[in-house]
């Protein structure tokens, strides 16, 4: 099931109740549940890739109509339930109220059940999970009964990552290790929720391990004989790649940076300089 927002999963348990993996922006809740009941189908449980708006934001409607559990990493979990945190950490702060909007923050899942670790039934249906880290902290894929692995954000499209040619990622190393777990993973279809079914999974797999090592090889080519701040560094990425920005995407740069300068750091490939107006990086 495709909403103008992102591809959702549906798994039939009888011919009267079904599950979704992940539920959508709030905006389209109405129309999941007026398509399903027009089919005949009630939503008895939702599980949640992660906790972006995008994937989230219908679970208390679609709840509170249907009396659907909802299940998640522990990790988004946390955000699930405590959706206010989730701008903190793209502003380190109080958020101003751009970073507040419907975008950012979904409204509160209510009792988010952690899914079984690996293996675990759900309404009656097996489901394997695969922590698929790297996007966000906890980001599942759910390998359904059928053998469809639904992998939440864990890649981009080239039509997403023409859109916003900037991967978005809050960890560089467990992005990483999520590339090679779906290069190593066994299933018959993969879905990604910008993009839909994968017809060719080796090679979108491998595209996303360019684009961010394009990322990473930008940021240390940056700083190769030079200082430079974390907001110099995000002006440069935005500048090369030429993003449109608004304050939502300028702070969604500034996390994959982030995650960059800490990968960069974690592996001895740069160096932190202090001084009196603030701290920049150069490379060893």
């Amino acid at each position: 099931m495709t909403t103008p927002a992102a591809t959702l999963g549906l798994c039939l348990i009888d011919e009267h109740n079904c599950l979704l993996i992940d539920s959508g922006e709030a905006a389209f809740a109405q129309q999941v549940l007026a398509f399903l009941e027009e089919r005949g189908l009630r939503i008895a449980a939702i599980i949640n890739t992660h906790a972006h708006a995008d994937h989230c934001g219908g679970n208390q409607l679609i709840a509170e109509a249907t009396g659907a559990d909802i299940y998640a990493s522990a990790a988004e979990k946390l955000f699930l339930e405590n959706p206010w945190l989730i701008p903190y950490t793209l502003y380190s702060a109080h958020p101003p109220k751009p970073l507040t909007n419907r975008f950012i923050v979904p409204p509160l899942s209510p009792d988010v059940e952690v899914v079984p670790s690996e293996n675990g039934v759900i309404e009656g249906l097996n489901f394997q999970f695969v922590d698929l880290p790297g996007h966000s902290p906890g980001q599942l894929g759910v390998l359904t009964p059928d053998r469809v692995l639904f992998a939440g954000d864990s890649l981009l499209s080239s039509q997403a990552y023409e859109t916003f040619p900037c991967p978005v990622v809050t960890n560089v190393e467990s992005q990483l290790k999520t590339l090679d777990t779906l290069a190593e993973s066994r299933y018959d279809y993969l879905c990604i929720a910008h993009g839909g079914v994968v017809d060719n999974p080796t090679g979108v797999i491998e595209q996303n391990r360019a684009w961010l090592l394009g990322l990473i090889d930008e940021v240390l080519a940056a700083v190769r004989g030079q200082d430079m701040s974390r907001e110099q560094l995000v002006n440069l990425v935005i500048g090369q790649r030429q993003l449109t920005v608004n304050t939502v995407q300028y702070y969604l740069a500034w996390s994959s940076v982030s995650a960059v300068i800490s990968y960069l750091l974690d592996t001895r490939r740069i160096k932190t300089n202090f001084h009196p107006a603030g701290i920049t990086y150069t490379a060893r």
